[in-house]
């Protein structure tokens, strides 16, 4: 600490990874922050620790989330290591394989890997050898392609045998026990987990996976009980972390143990969690796209941007050594190729902003099929559960009818308004007959002369519909009617839902109920802003007026087609 800034900054960059590696993350953040001086006397002595501060600190943020502010910092992190020549690059190499690994792009994730183990010079470490190993391996096990991931990981195994460090070996007995099960030989498979899981046991290092596989290979020996308890750890290990595609994973694999003990009404139960952590993590895999090409595009404005500085900087260096008449031709010139470059921007961004605004309408309304998919599937198989043949055959010809529609409406931005209200029939009769005709329903249309040539964006009423059958319909004490009221009036849909089912209801988890509503919101908001009208969505409880339901009155902008 008293060899001056640079030492110390290595000191504290060692302290942050201590506390990253003991799971204390805020404190790993507080030492990466003490690593530069508050007044560096000669930044270019320092471009080793700027470059380990910014790999300690996104490191550190890997364990929350992965958003547009990580990809520029990992790109401004490359271009800065490679620049520089960092001799310690295959660090930045092997942060970014790990990035995009998570991220779910193995291509990228492999070419990383691939440059940070053949840039790493310490020939005779096999620690961090077997990590590269085993970390092609689980590139090669996503792709589900387990024979190269076998091989990955028995090199992984080589170089974990000529080391000390048990949790390593661990580590790889591990991963080497699932893909031999995956390959086929489940005894070789479970002796090699079991052998990792005891050691990692003793010394509380078991990661979620180990847990998840150990359940699994307990469930295969038909231990229940044991199997619930390690695949019970792996729930708790994802719940702490946040980690939507774990908690999938975890009530996916508890389903399973339900399931093959015959408790059924639990293993649905579980299966309707799954699914809904499975819907969260594939919204945010699609954010996360989106989040990725938005920092790329960032990263290539700010370059252009110091390319345009530096180049007029150029320029009037030029001007200034030129006569006069060679003065105001580059000056015309200039202004000229200012202008130019001005309209050309303006013109690329409004195509930007347009492809933006129909690529986030089309991802707005893939967030409310799966959803209304997983549900219908739900009631299918209850009743194939149930041996209700009959009723199971009804439910899946209508099902079928449905579900054709809806696929032929999602292949266009717009579809027209009898298209539409088809839709609503068939659907609302598939949901009458899953709730033994507990409701009934009427649609007023618009006469078809009409109506004819008038479309709207598909699935924007189906969601509130679903919601007066699933919420206000549940638990009444007299017989349901739902009614949808369809009028034009001029080039504007005016639609009205309404149902005397129990009203607005306080919400047990307030960001589920209102998904709907708030996608919706977002959608009708995108429609005013490509048509330039007036857009609304209200939702009124008929409480106060003093009657029981729900009335929604919505506001379309229509467009010919």
């Amino acid at each position: 600490m008293q060899a001056g800034a640079v030492a110390s900054g290595y000191y504290y960059y060692l302290e942050g990874v201590h506390y990253w590696y003991a799971d204390s993350n805020q404190a790993a953040t507080n030492s990466f922050n003490r690593m530069l001086p508050a007044k560096p006397a000669d930044t270019g002595q320092l471009t080793d620790l700027i470059i380990l501060q910014q790999l300690g600190l996104l490191q550190v943020r890997l364990a929350s989330k992965i958003d547009d502010s990580t990809f520029t910092r990992l790109f401004h992190l490359i271009s800065l290591a490679e620049q520089y020549q960092y001799a310690g690059s295959w660090r930045v190499y092997d942060l970014a394989a790990e990035i995009y690994f998570r991220f779910g792009d193995y291509d990228k994730a492999e070419t990383y890997a691939a440059m940070a183990r053949d840039s790493y010079p310490e020939t005779g470490d096999y620690f961090r050898l077997s990590l590269f190993m085993e970390e092609r391996s689980r590139i090669y096990e996503r792709r589900h392609q387990y024979r190269q991931a076998l091989q990955y990981q028995d090199s992984a195994l080589r170089y974990a045998l000529q080391q000390p460090d048990t949790i390593r070996l661990a580590t790889v007995y591990s991963a080497l026990g699932v893909l031999y099960e995956k390959n086929g030989d489940k005894p070789r498979g479970h002796a090699l987990m079991e052998k990792a899981f005891n050691i990692k046991e003793k010394i509380n290092k078991v990661s979620f996976q180990e847990y998840i596989n150990y359940g699994q290979l307990h469930q295969e020996k038909k231990d229940y009980s044991a199997a619930l308890h390690y695949l019970g750890k792996a729930l708790e290990k994802a719940r702490l972390a946040g980690n939507a595609g774990n908690l999938s994973a975890a009530y996916d694999a508890i389903r399973h143990v339900y399931y093959d003990k015959g408790d059924y009404k639990t293993a649905i139960s579980y299966l309707d969690s799954a699914a809904d952590m499975a819907l969260a993590e594939q919204e945010d895999r699609q954010l996360r796209k989106i989040v990725e090409i938005q920092a790329l595009n960032e990263l290539k404005v700010q370059q252009h941007k110091t390319t345009d500085l530096s180049r007029q900087y150029n320029n009037q260096a030029i001007i200034v050594r030129q006569q006069q008449v060679i003065l105001l031709i580059i000056t015309i010139l200039l202004v000229l190729g200012l202008l130019i470059t001005f309209l050309l921007i303006r013109q690329r961004k409004l195509v930007t902003q347009k492809m933006s605004i129909e690529l986030e309408q089309r991802l707005l309304r893939s967030q409310m099929e799966p959803h209304f998919i997983f549900n219908t599937l739900s009631v299918l198989q209850s009743f194939i559960r149930r041996d209700e043949k009959e009723k199971s055959v009804k439910y899946l010809n209508k099902f079928a009818r449905l579900l054709r529609l809806n696929l032929e409406n999602s292949r266009h931005n717009l579809v027209r308004l009898q298209q539409e209200t088809e839709a609503l029939e068939n659907y609302l009769s598939l949901q009458a007959v899953r709730f033994d005709n507990l409701f009934g329903y009427t649609i007023h249309d618009i006469p078809a002369e009409e109506s004819s040539g008038i479309c709207i964006p598909p699935m924007l009423l189906q969601p509130f519909v679903e919601n007066a059958i699933q919420h206000g319909m549940r638990n009444i004490a007299h017989r349901g009617h739902i009614s949808i009221t369809l009028q034009l009036q001029g080039d504007r849909l005016h639609c009205i839902i309404e149902d005397n089912g129990q009203g607005l209801q306080p919400a047990k988890n307030k960001d589920k109920n209102s998904l709907s509503s708030i996608i919706t919101q977002e959608r009708l908001k995108i429609l005013s802003i490509q048509t330039g009208k007036l857009a609304s969505l209200t939702i009124t409880d008929k409480a106060g007026e003093g009657r029981t339901g729900v009335r929604v009155t919505m506001i379309i902008p229509t467009q010919r087609c």
